[in-house]
């Protein structure tokens, strides 16, 4: 069975994929350039995690894992309002969901916008940071509590 980290990642996708403005269009630790045909687009990605360990009878950790949702979209004299609908279209579906019970809550922390003129054309990316909150048994990464 695969680490939690990609379960989460794996189960916001399906949650994200269907959205009216970025459709199919749902990528997972994406690692090379965006052509404008992938555009309006989300990049889901799991980062930095933090772990505690606590003990109830047998070893659990209790994790606290950053969910990172990249909306992209071409640079048109109407990115901020097509920026801020797929935000709002993603807190939607993810606000408070459990992932299909792989987490205790989804909570967003952070929206940061940014222009990024390194891909085929200049974009706008808004970046929209999870904390998503989950138990695993100390020795099973894969397995939740």
């Amino acid at each position: 069975m695969a680490h939690m980290r990609r379960q989460i990642r794996e189960a916001a996708a399906a949650l994200l994929t269907g959205l009216a403005t970025t459709g199919a269009r749902v990528y997972q630790s994406r690692v090379y350039a965006l052509r404008d045909s992938d555009m309006p687009c989300l990049l889901i990605t799991t980062d930095d995690e933090t772990i505690s360990a606590s003990t109830i009878g047998s070893l659990q950790l209790e994790r606290s894992l950053k969910l990172t949702v990249r909306a992209v979209a071409k640079a048109t004299a109407n990115l901020d309002d097509m920026l801020d609908q797929i935000l709002a279209e993603v807190e939607v579906a993810l606000n408070g969901n459990t992932l299909g019970g792989l987490s205790l809550n989804t909570v967003p922390e952070s929206i940061t916008v940014q222009m990024d003129d390194s891909l085929e054309k200049p974009a706008g990316v808004a970046t929209l940071t999870y904390a998503i909150l989950y138990f695993t048994a100390g020795t099973n990464p894969a397995a939740p509590l």
